[in-house]
């Protein structure tokens, strides 16, 4: 097998693998879509009487934000097209990580402070009183969010 020959089938088994990964990833979000369309249009129906449709619509923007952002059949547009800030971009910053170690142990040091400090917020938020202690006399928290 000549280089060039490599490389095409290379560039082909990477398009593969990543279509086969978008079409899973396709396929996951449409079966997260189907419960939550249904039970959206269930609400919708409930509240029909005294508000507007909106629930479904919304599942709707999701499923048509999603699909532009997963773009599952990117891979047919011409080279020269300018690419798009999807699905494609994370895959290939993930493919970036995996070639490159000392990137991706970086990157990956980066993730791990990251997450470890959320970690740590989210230990000192439920430590704190969430509402009045009559042991303590603390007054409920006010800065509490959904």
């Amino acid at each position: 097998m000549n280089p060039e020959q490599k490389r095409t089938a290379g560039a082909l088994v990477r398009a593969v693998v990543l279509l086969q990964l978008k079409l899973l990833l396709n396929a996951a979000r449409d079966l997260v879509l189907i419960p939550l369309a249904l039970i959206a249009a269930g609400a919708d129906l409930v509240l029909l009487k005294t508000d507007e449709p909106r629930f479904f619509r919304a599942v709707l923007r999701l499923g048509e934000r999603s699909d532009r952002w997963i773009d599952v059949w990117s891979g047919g547009r011409e080279a020269h097209e300018d690419p798009r800030e999807n699905v494609d971009a994370l895959l290939a910053r993930v493919e970036d990580v995996v070639r490159d170690p000392q990137a991706g142990a970086r990157r990956a040091r980066v993730l791990k402070r990251w997450a470890e400090r959320q970690v740590s917020r989210a230990r000192q938020r439920a430590a704190r009183p969430t509402l009045a202690d009559p042991a303590s006399g603390r007054p409920p928290r006010s800065d509490m969010t959904l």
